[in-house]
């Protein structure tokens, strides 16, 4: 093939790519994606409750949920254990992606997620802390302490890097970094001094062994509010992306909406953290391809980036399950597994532009 025609191939190949991404931000083919990611996620919730060691199948689980009164053994493992560890899934992983889509639109970084404040660090070190002083403490006693301990680090994190400077982004991101780092270290002595290694491995690793209707209900309320205000703010972080001087220009108090997305950050990605305890990555990928798929308005990119995320995480839910049955393999661990290959991916796109 002459070098001509290659020239040709090639320019024919990047207008065809550049027409389906123009068209895939279209309002049609944006309802149309909500739509088909809606369909799948329920459909992966329904096949991850159907299925596991103790068996079952999807007749089961639709007679069940529509007869809960009358059920069998199976019946009952799929309502009373598969169906909130799976609705956690489903709620956590659509607040991790929220949580890192909003960070990234506050800090202007496309490569930051809530562990930028601190939040994966903080909850480990008070879950240490608090296993070393109160060894009896109950499970909700433990997700309170984790959330605390996550709150703490973001204002750490928030007192630190957020000054009067217009550069606060910048000194937020090396204040995470640093917070993040020495209590991490902290909790990893406690660990290792008192023989925590195996107890603190859930929040480590990322699982979602255990989860009960009742830490659910405790949990879920939280993250549906909180991602409610971060769809508020979806259109201010919209004009934030411009600039900070276009954004002072068209009315918006940089510095307001900044904490305020802080906060949202903190009780998504806290809430989450104490419920299946820290899965890195997550926050981090799905909103770069929620942007590849939708742009970066973030009125459209937050709620693709929750249903992915959502997604992602239900199935690697499944897989965790099934991969060394009947043993769990640490959800977290497959997520970055998972994570790092796509953002290598995204990193490397000729088409930086997109990302």
């Amino acid at each position: 093939m002459s070098s001509k025609k290659k020239l040709k191939n090639q320019g024919g190949d990047e207008s065809s790519m550049c027409f389906l991404i123009q068209w895939s931000r279209t309002n049609t083919a944006y309802r149309l994606l909500l739509v088909l990611l809606t369909a799948v996620l329920l459909l992966s919730i329904l096949i991850s409750a159907s299925i596991g060691v103790a068996g079952g199948s999807f007749k089961i689980l639709i007679y069940t949920l529509l007869h809960p009164e009358v059920t069998s053994e199976i019946g009952s493992i799929m309502l009373q254990m598969r169906m909130p560890r799976v609705l956690a899934a489903c709620f956590t992983g659509a607040a991790f992606a929220l949580a890192g889509g909003v960070m990234q639109g506050v800090t202007r970084n496309p490569l930051a997620d809530a562990g930028l404040l601190g939040v994966n660090a903080g909850a480990g070190f008070l879950v240490a802390l608090t296993a070393v002083l109160f060894p009896s403490l109950s499970t909700l006693g433990t997700m309170f302490a984790a959330f605390l301990g996550a709150a703490l680090a973001v204002a750490m994190v928030y007192g630190m890097g957020m000054g009067r400077q217009k550069s606060g982004t910048i000194h937020l991101i090396l204040a995470g970094s640093a917070v993040s780092a020495l209590l991490t270290a902290l909790s990893q002595g406690i660990s290792l001094t008192f023989g925590l290694s195996k107890a603190l491995s859930f929040w480590t690793a990322g699982s979602l062994s255990g989860i009960t209707w009742k830490s659910l209900t405790l949990t879920v309320p939280w993250i549906a509010c909180a991602g409610f205000f971060s769809l508020l703010l979806a259109g201010r972080l919209s004009v934030l992306a411009l600039g900070e001087e276009s954004a002072e220009g068209l009315g918006i108090n940089v510095l307001s909406l900044r904490l305020t997305g802080i906060v949202v950050v903190l009780i998504l990605a806290g809430a989450s953290v104490s419920l299946v305890g820290g899965i890195s990555f997550l926050g981090l990928i799905v909103p770069h391809v929620a942007r590849f798929a939708v742009g970066g308005d973030y009125r459209r990119l937050l709620p693709v980036s929750a249903l992915t995320g959502a997604i992602l995480l239900v199935l690697a839910d499944i897989a965790a399950r099934c991969i060394n049955a009947p043993f769990d393999t640490p959800v977290g661990a497959l997520v970055s597994a998972i994570g790092v290959p796509v953002f290598m991916a995204l990193t490397w796109q000729k088409k930086g532009a997109v990302l």
